[in-house]
């Protein structure tokens, strides 16, 4: 009798004197069995709970993996290729010396030998390492294997299976432009 306040209908009082129990006469707490109560609603507490949380779980995998995958993806860049394109200033490239400048894709290196300009790829045939003017050896070196150019881009010496790639230059007033041969 210990429990007769938490009772809500005085039918059930017997049945909670005699030992049963709620759950034991598959009645639901409003007094409804439980296979009719609650049609109205597809789910429960439980079930709904669990959806909330497989939700937020599943906001915070796509906040976690959407960066990773866009740092894995790099973006597409895209150049709009030029035939003709200023680089730089006359007064960048001294005489006797070269300068590597950036034309479409390409790197390339501008020589001025005693006034006369000239270009080509900066990028060695061999493993694609950037080469340098050698002013004491009035040449284009490699420094990672030792390959050597003239300066018009032909073959010296080393291991490059091709020569560099030609590229025109001139100066137009103060400006360098280089052009597609």
């Amino acid at each position: 009798m210990t429990q007769l306040a938490n009772v809500k209908s005085l039918s059930r009082m017997g049945e909670l004197e005699d030992g049963s129990s709620l759950s034991s006469s598959g009645l639901a707490s409003g007094g409804k069995p439980r296979d009719q109560g609650g049609k109205e609603v597809d789910f429960e507490r439980r079930g709904f709970l669990g959806k909330v949380v497989g939700g937020i779980g599943a906001a915070v995998a796509i906040s976690t993996i959407y960066p990773v995958i866009k740092y894995i993806i790099p973006p597409v860049k895209k150049f709009t290729s030029l035939n003709e394109l200023v680089v730089g200033k006359a007064s960048e490239v001294p005489e006797n010396t070269g300068k590597i400048f950036q034309f479409n894709k390409d790197r390339v290196i501008v020589i001025n030998d005693n006034g006369k300009l000239t270009a080509c790829s900066a990028v060695c045939t061999h493993l694609g390492c950037l080469v340098h003017w050698d002013n004491a050896l009035n040449l284009i070196s490699c420094p990672c294997h030792g390959a050597k150019y003239k300066q018009t881009g032909e073959i010296i010496s080393g291991p490059q299976p091709l020569p560099l790639t030609v590229f025109k230059a001139k100066v137009d007033g103060e400006n360098i432009v280089i052009s597609k041969s």
